[in-house]
């Protein structure tokens, strides 16, 4: 007997949503969408008719969310509850029949089965719970198979301390966070063209490896996975469960079926139980579901809380066989950070990012606008809350000035902006994560643009955010980085952590070391070059040859120049056939004389030996004799830190407006990211703060959008006599320079504020 006489697909099917519906035709799989009001948890009745053949057979249903009462011939006879798991209903009674098969489906989220009673992954939390028969029904003959005999990981994949190896060969982890967020769908089941495609995007940009953070795919999803090269991180979908232990039980049950139904797959690498797990799950409970989940795949990579307890609360006993943290900070604070999380005395294991460094762009709200995709409505019924915290984008779509008037607002500049900062701060971070050589791998969220954030490497429309070329220095096979200069300033007594900025120098000698971090042994020698921005090569060198351990973070040379002339430069390495550069800045040796006339009010003493006296005053907090100054004719900039500013991330979750061409011809920041590292803050200036200065409306020459919320603040304005900005020329912050005298890019800030006035 042929494939196609044992198993045949059930694809054309009625669906009937209760009274004030017909029946429709409708193919499974299908999830219901708009077709319903989306908080509506069902029941759906599915129905279609076949013939049962006579001997033994079987229904397979590949997937159902949530809960599914199969019927033959009006009789009840299988009841399974279960997002992400198949199940099978034995069919032999009715052989030799035409019979009604009828599926009645509950979905998750509604009251019958709450979100965080059940194991619903992460989707509620980025659009809705989806409801309806998501994966394939077929008809099959014979008997009702058991469970299949599990793959034996080791014949792949190996640990040995911190090292993982896969087919004999040391691997590192560049994984791509999932969230199966499939708008178009509707449910989690892509078809195959999709997969492919997919897959094969994600490697073109560098990746080896794809984390399904908190859902379950098809097992083709995996099959072409294998086909293609890459392995998968399998995370379990238990995020912010109830703490009622009875509906835990329930969970783990749910859980276990899903191990058992997919740990045959050849390039599952690595197990999560949960992630970001709390308070509401006891260690005992963890444990055993990550002896569970290792008893079952043999697997020596499973971790029972992805992101880990010591950041995320909870009872600080963690399982697993290898450390995982999920660093979400500010671009300026990842290097101290990082060397936070090093193991240090601790256990050797494999040390795993397994999500970090997400970063939201200003996304296509143009397009948005004038499409209105049903997730971003403001109509309860296509886009109803439920259990997510950020909503903001349904009601910002209504007014915001980008979707509304984005020519005359620089909506497409302003995406291209952000887009640019988001490759700088991913470059930035990268290397700074291969030249830690305890860190084994990450995975980078996120794949998609999603109704609560723009941090996607493909966007709404799926298309691409990145270029294989503009990812391959930083997530490739070998990755060149800059190490640091140490610099300990001597503070109070005695030192205190410190370092020189590797992108911004003062005229003088320019000093780097450069490292590299390779999959593969290398052997090879440095090559150097020193351009200026426009093009011009102004020096060169080369250094002796080297040999590089694989996954070993390496010194490879030193380079130094002497350089007089204040510019803009690019520095590019090249190593073993692989390649970097970066951006470069010399500034002028510090001139006091460019500060005649101005005094400094400085309570933090972080503008060390600056004049006292003159008629012009800067200000790290609010002088006294403000409007003294202003009115004996005056010019006062201020550098504030606390009063009239409120906290918030510089590089996470926003873009900026520069505005005012002629002002940043005068102070090249804007678009400069590798100038703004050294003077960002994490605060912003309070409009409310402003207005209460009693100086009209201020000139906001740079503004924070906050791209979720789309709320604005500025970072700096301007009057007619006063300039107020949250930026530290001083420094001071995470990696930043330790003072102004130790900081270029500080130093050409202040110094061209000072000449815009």
């Amino acid at each position: 007997m042929s494939d196609s006489q044992q198993r045949m697909q059930l694809n054309e099917w009625t669906v009937d949503y209760g009274e004030g519906h017909d029946p429709i035709d409708t193919a499974v799989p299908h999830s219901w969408k708009q077709d319903v009001p989306v908080a509506w948890e069902g029941p759906a009745n599915y129905r279609t008719t076949i013939d049962i053949p006579r001997g033994y057979s079987y229904l397979h249903f590949a997937g159902v969310s949530y809960q599914a009462r199969v019927s033959i011939q009006g009789q009840i006879v299988h009841e399974h509850r279960g997002i992400w798991d198949s199940f099978c209903v034995p069919t032999h009674d009715f052989q030799g029949r035409r019979v009604v098969l009828e599926v009645s489906v509950t979905k998750n989220g509604g009251p019958s089965f709450p979100v965080r009673d059940v194991a619903s992954g992460f989707l509620p939390f980025v659009y809705h719970t989806f409801g309806g028969i998501h994966g394939e029904v077929e008809l099959v003959e014979g008997r009702v198979p058991s469970d299949g005999k599990p793959f034996d990981p080791r014949s792949r994949f190996k640990v040995e301390g911190p090292r993982i190896f896969v087919d004999g060969k040391p691997y590192y982890t560049k994984g791509l966070l999932h969230w199966g967020w499939y708008p178009q769908l509707g449910h989690t089941n892509p078809p195959e063209v999709l997969i492919r495609k997919e897959v094969r995007q994600a490697k073109e940009l560098g990746f080896n490896l794809v984390k399904f953070c908190l859902w379950v795919p098809p097992h083709r999803y995996l099959t072409i996975m294998r086909e293609e090269g890459m392995e998968a991180w399998l995370e379990l979908p238990l995020w912010d469960p109830t703490d009622d232990s009875a509906k835990q039980q329930g969970i783990a049950s749910e859980l276990e079926r899903i191990v058992r139904q997919y740990r045959h797959h050849e390039n599952i690498l690595i197990w999560t139980v949960g992630c970001e797990l709390s308070a509401s799950t006891s260690a005992e409970y963890r444990q055993y579901l990550t002896q569970l989940v290792r008893n079952l795949t043999g697997s020596e990579l499973v971790k029972d809380n992805s992101g880990g307890a010591e950041m995320y609360g909870g009872d600080l006993r963690e399982f697993g066989d290898f450390y995982d943290f999920h660093p979400y900070c500010d671009t300026h604070f990842y290097a101290q950070v990082l060397d936070s999380l090093l193991p240090g005395p601790r256990l050797e294991q494999p040390v795993l990012l397994g999500e970090f460094n997400d970063i939201d762009v200003h996304r296509e709200m143009a397009d948005l606008g004038n499409e209105l995709p049903y997730w971003s409505s403001t109509l309860p019924e296509l886009n109803h809350q439920g259990v997510r915290w950020q909503y903001d984008l349904p009601n910002v779509l209504a007014d915001n000035r980008f979707a509304l008037h984005p020519v005359r607002e620089r909506h497409a500049q302003l995406m291209e902006s952000s887009r640019k900062k988001a490759l700088f701060m991913r470059k930035t971070v990268h290397e700074m994560v291969r030249a830690r050589h305890e860190i084994s791998g990450y995975v980078i969220t996120g794949w998609r643009d999603t109704p609560i954030s723009s941090a996607g490497f493909f966007d709404d429309w799926d298309r691409q955010r990145f270029s294989p070329e503009e990812c391959a220095p930083w997530n490739g096979e070998a990755v060149l980085f800059m190490i640091p200069t140490r610099r300990p300033p001597w503070v109070n007594g005695g030192n205190r952590a410190g370092w020189l900025d590797s992108c911004n120098f003062f005229q003088g000698q320019l000093f780097w070391k450069i490292g590299i971090h390779s999959q593969e042994r290398l052997h090879s020698g440095l090559v150097w070059r020193l351009r200026r921005e426009s093009g011009e090569f102004i020096a060169y060198g080369t250094e002796q040859p080297r040999d590089v351990e694989v996954l070993k973070s390496t010194e490879i040379g030193q380079i130094s120049h002497q350089c007089d002339e204040p510019g803009a430069y690019v520095l590019e390495v090249e190593f073993g056939g692989f390649s970097n550069q970066w951006k470069i800045w010399v500034t002028a040796k510090p001139d006091v004389t460019k500060l005649d006339g101005w005094r400094i009010f400085d309570p933090p003493q972080v503008f060390p030996g600056f004049p006292s006296s003159g008629r012009n005053l800067i200000g790290t907090t609010m002088p006294q004799d403000f409007k003294e100054v202003l009115e004996a004719g005056g010019k006062v900039m201020l550098f504030l830190r606390g009063p009239g500013t409120f906290t918030c991330p510089f590089w996470r979750e926003a873009a900026y407006e520069f505005k005012n061409e002629e002002f940043w011809a005068q102070v090249p920041f804007a678009d400069r990211w590798e100038r703004l590292m050294a003077v960002c803050s994490d605060r912003a200036l309070d409009p409310e703060w402003l207005e209460k200065l009693g100086l009209g409306k201020p000139e906001v020459l740079m503004n924070r959008i906050d791209v979720r919320s789309y709320k604005e603040h500025p970072v700096v304005v301007r009057y007619e006599n006063v300039l107020i900005t949250t930026l530290r020329p001083y420094g001071g912050q995470g990696s930043q320079p330790t003072a102004l005298n130790r900081n270029p890019a500080g130093v050409a800030l202040l110094e061209s504020l000072v000449e815009s006035f």
